[in-house]
């Protein structure tokens, strides 16, 4: 009892002294959508629609090296599609909550990092625009609705200089059908380019 007594205190010593080592990020930028559609056997990838991302984040120190980064983040997603050459954006707007685990290598004046996880999403906002009109879409469990639930994996790597300065680039996946017309499967993909900011969370 008494070495658990005092491997509990040894451990939990070490997380009070990795905290100082935590950051609170917020980063921004631009989202490179697309979304990948499939019916039957034949499959197709729209056209890059440039919308935008806005994340806060918690970097918590596990060691020099490693860090666990939940985040909350505002997402644009969807894609561009061309019919008798009038252009089609989709934007869909998601709540999204990302889980990364981050790898770190140190340099002189900052470090690179690397690494990805999970991500869940909620869509709350949805519309297609050509020109300069726009076609609001619900979200739902109907036949001309899209499912609101979103969630998938992504990857991410940058560099974080000794300022606090960040620039990041990332990509991710979803898994989840947004379609509920049978056979038909959207998932939505995206490339993220972005710069940020960490400062040292308070204790």
């Amino acid at each position: 009892m008494k070495k658990i007594y005092l491997s509990s205190l040894l451990f939990f010593g070490c997380l009070i002294s990795l905290s100082a080592q935590d950051k609170i990020g917020i980063k921004a930028g631009i989202n490179l959508a697309t979304e990948y559609i499939r019916m039957g056997n034949q499959s197709a990838t729209t056209k890059i629609a440039p919308l935008f991302h806005v994340t806060a984040y918690y970097d918590a120190a596990i060691s020099p090296g490693f860090s666990i980064q939940p985040g909350f983040s505002l997402q644009g997603k969807g894609g561009l599609t061309r019919d008798n050459g009038e252009k089609f954006t989709d934007k869909l707007l998601y709540l999204e909550v990302p889980v990364n685990f981050i790898a770190r290598i140190a340099t002189r004046d900052g470090d690179f990092f690397f690494g990805g996880g999970p991500y869940f999403a909620y869509g709350v906002d949805a519309r297609i625009t050509s020109g300069g009109r726009a076609v609001h879409l619900e979200w739902g469990s109907g036949p001309e609705q899209l499912r609101p639930f979103d969630a998938g994996l992504s990857a991410l790597l940058g560099y974080r200089f000794s300022s606090g300065f960040t620039i990041n680039l990332s990509s991710s996946a979803g898994m989840v059908n947004m379609s509920n017309q049978g056979e038909m499967k959207y998932l939505n993909r995206v490339t993220s380019f972005g710069v940020g900011y960490e400062f040292s969370a308070s204790r």
